[in-house]
């Protein structure tokens, strides 16, 4: 008997947390009945601005194959706290993606800033967000892939 209870206890939880699973990827209804947008991240890499064709190279080869769904960047004028403990200018660049929250983005952005850093000598700064996003080229078929699937 106890082991039933426990079989069924157990299935519960399961269930419930595959719901759970299911409606935190669902889009939401705004008061019209709109969507209003999938639960996303917005990722902020914070970068040295390298020359532009060593940028654009590493924007080719190492970015967009693991966001190829789109991403935006732009040159910065940035100012961080040197090794002297004071401020130093940095000319930087922002690069900006919009992505689920999954292994695979997580994974994605941990060799990013890797590969950054190997290749040009500094760290990549990473700032994440939630947001809702909404986009109408995200028909299903384009939802099924780990940039955009939770």
């Amino acid at each position: 008997m106890h082991a039933k209870a426990l079989w069924r206890n157990g299935a519960v939880a399961v269930l419930l947390a595959a719901l759970v699973g299911l409606w935190l990827n669902e889009p939401t209804a705004n008061a019209n009945g709109e969507a209003s947008g999938r639960r996303m991240l917005r990722t902020e890499l914070y970068l040295e601005a390298v020359e532009l064709s060593q940028w654009e190279d590493f924007l080719a080869r190492e970015v967009t194959p693991r966001f190829p769904d789109g991403l935006s960047w732009l040159d910065l004028h940035g100012q961080w706290r040197g090794p002297s403990g004071e401020p130093e200018k940095l000319p930087s660049r922002m690069l900006i993606l919009i992505h689920a929250d999954n292994p695979y983005t997580r994974q994605a952005l941990t060799e990013i800033g890797a590969d950054f850093k190997q290749r040009f000598g500094t760290a990549v700064l990473q700032v994440s967000s939630p947001v809702r996003a909404r986009d109408p080229d995200w028909t299903p078929q384009r939802l099924d892939n780990p940039q955009l699937l939770r």
